[in-house]
Parts: structure tokens; C-alpha cells; sequence
């Protein structure tokens, strides 16, 4: 009997595009399954998008994870997420149709959704196929912030409609809090509270710099509400800085807001690897969202032991202790001094706090709580 295959669908490459917390949740998935199975990475193939036009359309080896996968991109991305013409999202679902027969799916595989518009495509090349489902972000109010669509309500209510369908009809669901747990529960009772997962690295002690050193990491994006930040380091009473990484459809708006102010600096869109150093060198992690789930960014930043100021939306109060390891923020100018007001005047016992809760979310405890869920198909 041939063994079955475990599929990964999401709009990222599984390496370094775009940056965020979503591609390294997988990316730590995938070093679980390279640490737990290494015997049956020939069974997995990896379904995304590559920035590279010659690597769409075949199926190649890749690098991530800590091992080599087998990796289709069925269509092209664009690195410059500030100037996107079209929907990455919609093009995706296009290319899997066009590739369908690369993928070749069959009714004993197993498909692990990232993106919710795969879902329908999977379930229309193989009616009835397993799709487990990871929630990112709660699908119920997803409709509200789709960038493309905002002038045709009958397409954003019809996708509304698809993403409930895809709650109720997924083999399981993945979600990140306890609140989207509740919600989704009402549809689809295979609804499991997993949380995110980081890669715990032995502590180093953190020292505050004389020039405090705040970063913003992620997508430059409505949602994510980073001028409040900008104009709080420009007006802070202290010597400071912020590293802004990250690209979007905001960019051009955040940086006429920095107005040439040396204490901004934009790096735009950088690897995890360059994410990871920005995070050593700063001092604190300032998020200010509308919107969240479980920011894989606050997981990365905690286990490196750098405090976070951030609003308090999603699931953000699961993972930290507001006055321990970080502060919360109305997401207001003067709430976020105050806040660094708060964290500075007691630096490092934030920091330890910080690297200790980091510990509760070790990618093995994490993934293994959903690998064991997927394996009732797979069973490796």
C-alpha cells in the first residue's frame, strides 16, 4: 500500500518570503518533522509561491527547516509587497488548478492548510480529501481585511460565507487563542487550541543601551497601526531609536511620517535571519495592532528576552504578563511612552522575565500537540 503523502499549502516559500510569523511557524513544523521523522521527508511536499520566476511551475528541492523538502511554487510572488497589483491570494488558488497533476492529489494524503483559499481548490481536485486547517488568525472577521475587493461587497460577503465553510467542513481546524477556539467550536467540533511555536536558544543577558534601541518588526499594513509607534520614538524624552523591518502598502504613508528624522530608520523587507538580528540588537519590541492572533513576532522577541510593549488584541495576553515581560498600550502616543517609561526604569528583570515565558512555547511541545492530531491520518 503506498504511503501517504503530507501536503503544506500556504502563499510563502517555506524560506524567507514573505516576512512574518507565518512562514516561521511552518518553518519551525518542518524542523520538528526533520528532528521526529527524518524517514519520511521524501513523503512531503511543500505547495507555495517563489519571488524567483524560475522556480515556478517544478518541483525542486529546498532548504528549511534544518532539512530538504520537496518544494512546487505554483505561482509568482512579488517582492515588493508595498506596490501588490494583484491578489497574491487569488492567483495562488489559479495556480494550483494549473498544476494540479504536479501535485496529483490523491484520497490518501493528507493536506495541511495555511492559506484558506486552498482548501476549496484541494476539496475540488479531490472531493472528500483530508484537510486539516491551521487558523492563523480568526477567519470571522477575515472578509474586513482583504485589501483588494473593498468596492465589490457581494464578493467580500460570498468570501465570508467560504471561510465559515472551510470552519465547518476541514477535517480539523488549527487555531492560535482561546477565543477563536470558542468561536470556531460553534461550526466544526475537531477544533484544537495549539498556540505558535519558537525555537528556544540558550539565554543571553541583555544590557540597555545608552541610545535605547526600540524595533518594529512585520507588514506595514493598516491593521498593524505603526505611526502611533513612530511618532511616540520621535516625541520619546529619552536618546532613542527605532529600526522599522518590514514592507507594505503603508510604507510610503509611515515614511513621510518619520518626516527625515534620524532617529527612524526603514529597513524594509528582510530575511528571518536578518529579523533575528535586528531582534539582538534592539532593546524592546514595540507592536501597536488592531488586529492579532498570536504574533509569532512577540514569540521570536521573548526568546531572545526583549521586552514588548503591544496593544492588547487576540490572543497577544496568552503569551505575555503585562508589568512581568512586557506592557500594554491603548496604542496612543502617550500610552506607549508611558509604557516605555514602565519597562525602561526596570530593564532587565522584563528581559528575564521575557526569556522565561518564552519557554512554554518550545516548537517540539507545540508541534508535537499537532502532528499528533494529523498523524490519525498519516500514521507514521
Amino acid at each position: 500500500m503506498e504511503e501517504s503523502r503530507l501536503i503544506l499549502y500556504d502563499t510563502c516559500n517555506y524560506r524567507d518570503y514573505p516576512v512574518g510569523g507565518q512562514v516561521t511557524s511552518i518553518k519551525n513544523f518542518l524542523a520538528f518533522l526533520s528532528r521526529e521523522y527524518p524517514e519520511h521527508r521524501k513523503n512531503i511536499l511543500l505547495v507555495g509561491v517563489s519571488c524567483n520566476p524560475e522556480e515556478v511551475g517544478k518541483i525542486i528541492p529546498i532548504a528549511t527547516g534544518g532539512s530538504e523538502y520537496s518544494f512546487l511554487a505554483v505561482t509568482r510572488a512579488s517582492a515588493d509587497l508595498g506596490s501588490v497589483k494583484k491578489s497574491l491570494r487569488l492567483e495562488y488558488v489559479k495556480g494550483l488548478w494549473k498544476y494540479r497533476k504536479l501535485i496529483g492529489i490523491k484520497k490518501e494524503d493528507c493536506n495541511y492548510i495555511h492559506t484558506p483559499e486552498a482548501f476549496g481548490a484541494v476539496r475540488f481536485l479531490c472531493p472528500g480529501a483530508v484537510c486539516y486547517v491551521f487558523s492563523h488568525g480568526t477567519y470571522l472577521n477575515m472578509w474586513q481585511r482583504v485589501r483588494f475587493f473593498k468596492k465589490a461587497p457581494l464578493i467580500r460577503k460570498a468570501f465570508q460565507g467560504f471561510l465559515i465553510h472551510v470552519i465547518k467542513k476541514s477535517t480539523a481546524v488549527f487555531v492560535l487563542e482561546q477565543e477563536t477556539l470558542e468561536a470556531y467550536s460553534v461550526y466544526n467540533k475537531n477544533t484544537v487550541h495549539v498556540g505558535n511555536s519558537i525555537i528556544v536558544q540558550p539565554y543571553t543577558e541583555r544590557r540597555l543601551h545608552d541610545e535605547v534601541r526600540f524595533l518594529y518588526a512585520g507588514r506595514l499594513s493598516v491593521v498593524k497601526n505603526v505611526g502611533p509607534i513612530i511618532e511616540a520614538v520621535k516625541s520619546y524624552d529619552r536618546v532613542c531609536s527605532l529600526t522599522v523591518l518590514g514592507d507594505g502598502e503603508e510604507r510610503r504613508k509611515m515614511e513621510a511620517l518619520a518626516e527625515g528624522s534620524k532617529r527612524i530608520r526603514f529597513a524594509g523587507a528582510v530575511t528571518p535571519d536578518e529579523v533575528q538580528k535586528e531582534m539582538k540588537k534592539a532593546d524592546v519590541l514595540v507592536m501597536n495592532s488592531t488586529f492579532e492572533g498570536i504574533p509569532m513576532t512577540i514569540l521570536e522577541a521573548i526568546s531572545l528576552g526583549l521586552p514588548v510593549i503591544t496593544t492588547d488584541v487576540g490572543g497577544i495576553k496568552e503569551v505575555l504578563t503585562y508589568g512581568r515581560d512586557a506592557e500594554v498600550t491603548d496604542g496612543t502616543v502617550e500610552k506607549i511612552h508611558t509604557a516605555m517609561d514602565r519597562i525602561l526604569m526596570d530593564y532587565e528583570a522584563y528581559a528575564e522575565a521575557a526569556y522565561r515565558k518564552s519557554l512554554q512555547f518550545d516548537y517540539r511541545k507545540v508541534n508535537r500537540k499537532v502532528f499528533d492530531v494529523i498523524n490519525g491520518k498519516l500514521n507514521w
